[in-house]
């Protein structure tokens, strides 16, 4: 069996990578939520602790749900992954934070390793529908709105979903394109198109305004219908053009 790719959700929040860094990690207890998402539910408290992260219940019952394998404050944390199993059953969850703008910083949750899993299909379907509750809370720490700033380039990276072996004949791919109309239609489409044979995409984005980034993010994954509907997977980066020129036509 082929490793499965990783399940990845991404947010922009209105902070700059220290502070969401600080709040997704030093704060990590205050937004989880542990109703849902929890080995002792929502009375338990979560943190870091001595390089794991460490739930504990209302009886001061202790369930460790991973060790930190890498920290570097404000880009990137990493550590295993395996709530409710032993360190042998789990998998592994990176976490980025790239600023887009001195205000905004796109946060990544990539969760990888599913062959650990006894079922590793359902364990990366269960992540998938899983996650995006996860990155909701985390955002809802940060309201508020940045700064316009300059225009944003962004690309969308497409690639094939799990058991997609021919994406282009596939039914449910016939909403990308109905996406990357609507994004012509708002005038932030620059250029979108496959690379040969290999069923992957790129799309780049030109935003005029900064505000405009975290509903485009969201677009990539909600609005999509052949991403939300687990026949493409999408990865969001924000790209810095160097040089820009006439294009021919």
């Amino acid at each position: 069996m082929n490793a499965l790719p990783p399940v990845r959700r991404q947010v922009v929040v209105p902070a700059a990578a220290d502070v969401a860094f600080r709040v997704f990690a030093e704060r990590i207890g205050a937004w989880w939520p542990l109703a849902r998402f929890s080995v002792h539910g929502e009375k338990a408290t979560v943190e870091f602790r001595d390089g794991r992260l460490i739930e504990t219940g209302p009886d001061g019952e202790v369930a460790e749900w991973g060790t930190v394998l890498h920290w570097q404050p404000p880009h990137e944390l990493r550590m295993t992954w395996h709530p409710g199993r032993g360190p042998d059953q789990g998998g592994e969850v990176a976490v980025s934070f790239v600023p887009v703008t001195p205000t905004q910083t796109l946060v990544t949750i990539e969760h990888s390793g599913w062959e650990k899993y006894a079922d590793p299909v359902a364990g990366r379907d269960e992540y998938r529908n899983g996650w995006p509750a996860v990155v909701g809370a985390f955002a809802a720490q940060l309201p508020g709105n940045a700064d316009d700033g300059e225009p944003v380039w962004l690309v969308l990276h497409h690639t094939p979903a799990p058991g997609v072996d021919n994406v282009f004949d596939h039914p449910g791919f016939r909403g990308h394109p109905a996406f990357l109309a609507q994004l012509r239609e708002r005038g932030i489409l620059v250029a979108a198109g496959p690379f040969p044979l290999s069923g992957e995409g790129m799309t780049i984005l030109r935003l005029s305004e900064a505000s405009q980034v975290p509903d485009v993010v969201r677009a990539a994954t909600e609005d999509d219908s052949s991403v939300a509907a687990g026949v493409l997977d999408v990865h969001v980066r924000p790209w810095t053009p160097m040089i820009t020129g006439t294009a021919l036509t």
